[in-house]
């Protein structure tokens, strides 16, 4: 049980401070293994306008929200299969942000509801001294609640399962849209 709550409480510490920028569309990456022959990557939406940045490289794409390319602020010519791929892009970021964002926010309340039951669990601990509550009854109610939390978890993970499943072809379409235009491919890092 006290290892249930330092588990919960730890998930609430590092869940809030990452859904603040996941809800924010912020995302820093790490690119080792990802799509980008960069590092220090830093993608952004805000106003309609995702915002892939490289600090190394000081070069900057942008895609506005009616799909067009900007690559250090001189507008791309794109075709009808390249506007695709940008239309593509921009919607498979878009959703990354709301599933990371929604996965977020119930992380950090199932993480409350486990540290909610940890003090359940010494509240009917003192049951235990004053009522006609035996250790029976303790294991039956925390297993109750903590069935409650295992099924949310479970719901939790399918989230996050379909999460992987877009940042998935998000990186796919990545690699499509880097093909396509030369203008992207030229930028080392992209």
């Amino acid at each position: 049980m006290k290892k249930l709550c330092m588990i919960s409480a730890m998930a609430l510490f590092i869940v809030l401070p990452v859904s603040h920028d996941l809800c924010a569309g912020r995302c820093d990456i790490d690119s080792s293994g990802g799509p980008f022959r960069g590092e220090d990557i830093s993608i952004d939406i805000e106003d309609g306008l995702l915002t892939i940045e490289c600090e190394d490289y000081d070069d900057i794409v942008e895609i506005t929200e009616d799909y067009r390319l900007y690559v250090n602020g001189s507008e791309i010519e794109t075709g009808s299969k390249e506007k695709k791929l940008l239309r593509v892009y921009y919607q498979q970021y878009e959703d990354i942000v709301e599933y990371a964002g929604e996965i977020a926010a119930e992380g950090a309340k199932l993480g409350v509801k486990g540290a909610s039951l940890g003090l359940k669990a010494v509240a009917n601990i003192v049951k235990l001294v004053l009522d006609d509550y035996d250790s029976g009854n303790l294991q039956r109610d925390m297993e109750k609640e903590s069935d409650k939390i295992e099924r949310a978890a479970r719901k939790l993970e399918k989230k996050a399962e379909k999460l992987e499943d877009v940042a998935e072809d998000f990186e796919k379409t990545h690699v499509k849209l880097r093909r396509s235009i030369d203008e992207l491919d030229d930028l080392e890092w992209f």
